[in-house]
């Protein structure tokens, strides 16, 4: 079914999933031409001068990357149930492994955005850190996190068609609410009490690490590795337990 989904993206085109290649390196080259040529916007963290990192672009494409993955998977999955409804009503099926597939299909295109950006650091700073391979570390809390939360999404939205349109809304303030384009200790001279917020942002601690961990060659925070990996545990099991308790219903519904 990963593999279904791969090709369905990507179907009747020439290149096929080599477009997985593509739209990284089009995505960073607008932002280092809007933030860096037009802008000349530096990055906002001491740890990217001490480690040779100028480039906001790069800073910022570094944070995206956990992002377009998680919010990739929860806007495809909101509609993952309705989309495969034949499978559904017609066949005994499993059917929460359907937003998995999409989880696993997603985690395909991330990794390769990451072997992009590991190759793209290798050329600008011409070294890279031994704490790159403690990212699965951060990629397992992830996928939980955004696991969970879909099995709960693609639920509702078999139940109420409007989930997945609320999903599109909630992403993007929460895309806002993550410190993808500052950082936060920018956010700590603004408010205090925004930072409190933020520490039960789980994408918040994924995305701070990725940048310790890729971009300036620093051991993450473990203080913060145990909520983040406590609150993606909850969701997991959460969005499992109301999924399973609601697909009883899929096929009268659909």
């Amino acid at each position: 079914m990963v593999e279904r989904d791969l090709k369905s993206r990507y179907v009747g085109s020439v290149m096929g999933i080599f477009w997985s290649v593509i739209h990284p390196l089009v995505l960073l080259v607008s932002y280092t031409f809007v933030f860096s040529v037009i802008f000349r916007m530096e990055v906002p963290h001491p740890l990217g001068r001490e480690a040779g990192v100028t480039s906001f672009a790069v800073f910022l494409f570094c944070g995206i990357l956990p992002w377009m993955m998680f919010q990739e998977t929860l806007a495809r999955s909101s509609n993952v149930l309705v989309d495969n409804a034949n499978l559904i009503t017609k066949t005994v099926f499993p059917s929460e492994i359907l937003p998995v597939a999409v989880l696993i299909a997603n985690l395909v295109n991330h990794l390769i955005g990451v072997a992009i950006f590991l190759v793209i650091i290798l050329f600008y700073i011409q070294q890279l850190s031994l704490y790159v391979l403690l990212t699965p570390l951060y990629l397992v809390p992830l996928m939980l996190f955004a696991l969970g939360l879909s099995w709960v999404v693609s639920s509702l939205q078999v139940f109420l068609r409007d989930t997945a349109q609320v999903v599109t809304v909630v992403l993007t303030f929460w895309f806002w609410f993550t410190p993808i384009f500052y950082t936060e200790e920018h956010l700590g001279r603004v408010s205090d009490k925004l930072v409190l917020v933020m520490r039960f942002n789980p994408m918040a601690e994924i995305v701070t690490a990725y940048r310790k961990m890729l971009l300036f060659a620093e051991m993450p925070s473990w203080q913060g590795m145990i909520p983040l990996y406590g609150m993606a545990l909850v969701t997991f099991v959460c969005g499992g337990l109301v999924f399973r308790y609601v697909k009883r219903s899929f096929a009268d519904v659909l």
